[in-house]
């Protein structure tokens, strides 16, 4: 079984703030000033339901749970008005009360897992953490993130953390700061290593210990999609095909506020072709063999 949350660790950790490579050093127990995330202490949760899209691999519904705030800027991200403004409403905060009440409700419903997810959830992990330690028998968490966790967020969730979901959205550094403003850090190599830190954590029974998202975008297929499939293979080549599940998204969806305008977003402002969906599959497909999954199935 894994391990309980830290919840006095993750408290402690928000006085120093170092969960993502953005490296900020704020004491977010002050509030959110010089923090990139823009959160302070508290977990803002926007929206929460008991969902049936995410991987079947999970074996079934799951408590869905989004959160605001994020590492990165993503031009295209389906979130954006939550990643750059996490306060605003219908956001509230995580608390103890809030999260058993949902918690119970949730499993009576029948949801098996629970899925955090953002944005990107990993500055949120302190706040998440406090609530699901007060859980006497809390759902298996999966930890839908990005893959920019830092060393001192990874000590605090991989104990907790039944099933690492990792969204590997680019193949090369340059698209990486062009889409994502990921500027300054090896994004790439913080994705790899978080890749390869969760296949050799504690496995849930019944679970995959590793989900690997990858969106098709219009336009990165050589790019991205086939350096992406190329790394995965290497870092999964000995892996046994039910501990780790690589799902390929096809649910592009173009970015419609004034995103779509920005030059570095050119290109990015229309749907996938069909086509262009087939020859990402396809590359998958020949790369990961059946370890590949299309939109979760």
């Amino acid at each position: 079984m894994i391990a309980g949350p830290s919840a006095e660790r993750a408290t402690a950790a928000l006085r120093d703030c170092r969960l993502c490579p953005r490296d900020c050093g704020v004491d977010r127990t002050l509030g959110p000033a010089g923090a990139f995330c823009r959160l302070g202490a508290q977990a803002l949760v926007y929206k929460e339901l008991l969902s049936l899209g995410e991987e079947a691999a999970l074996g079934g519904p799951t408590w869905l749970v989004d959160v605001g705030g994020c590492s990165l800027r993503c031009l295209f991200c389906s979130e954006w008005q939550f990643v750059v403004r996490p306060h605003q409403q219908p956001a509230r905060a995580i608390d103890a009360a809030w999260f058993a009440q949902r918690h119970a409700q949730r499993k009576v419903q029948g949801a098996r897992t629970l899925s955090v997810v953002g944005g990107d959830p990993t500055p949120s992990a302190p706040g998440v953490l406090a609530a699901l330690a007060q859980q006497a028998d809390p759902l298996p968490l999966v930890w839908n993130c990005n893959g920019l966790v830092a060393r001192q967020a990874w000590d605090l969730l991989d104990p907790a953390v039944a099933v690492w979901s990792i969204d590997v959205k680019f193949g090369n550094a340059r698209c990486a700061e062009r889409l994502a403003g990921a500027r300054g850090f090896d994004m790439l190599g913080a994705v790899d290593g978080s890749v390869a830190r969760a296949l050799g954590g504690p496995r849930y029974p019944g679970l995959p210990r590793l989900i690997v998202r990858h969106l098709l975008m219009p336009g990165h297929l050589e790019c991205c999609t086939r350096p992406v499939a190329d790394r995965l293979a290497g870092l999964l080549a000995a892996v046994p095909v039910h501990h780790a599940v690589v799902n390929w998204m096809t649910a592009y969806v173009p970015p419609m506020d004034r995103r779509s305008r920005a030059p570095a977003a050119v290109g990015l402002s229309r749907w996938p072709d069909a086509g262009e969906s087939a020859r990402g599959i396809a590359i998958g497909r020949e790369r990961l063999g059946p370890m590949l999954v299309v939109d979760g199935r």
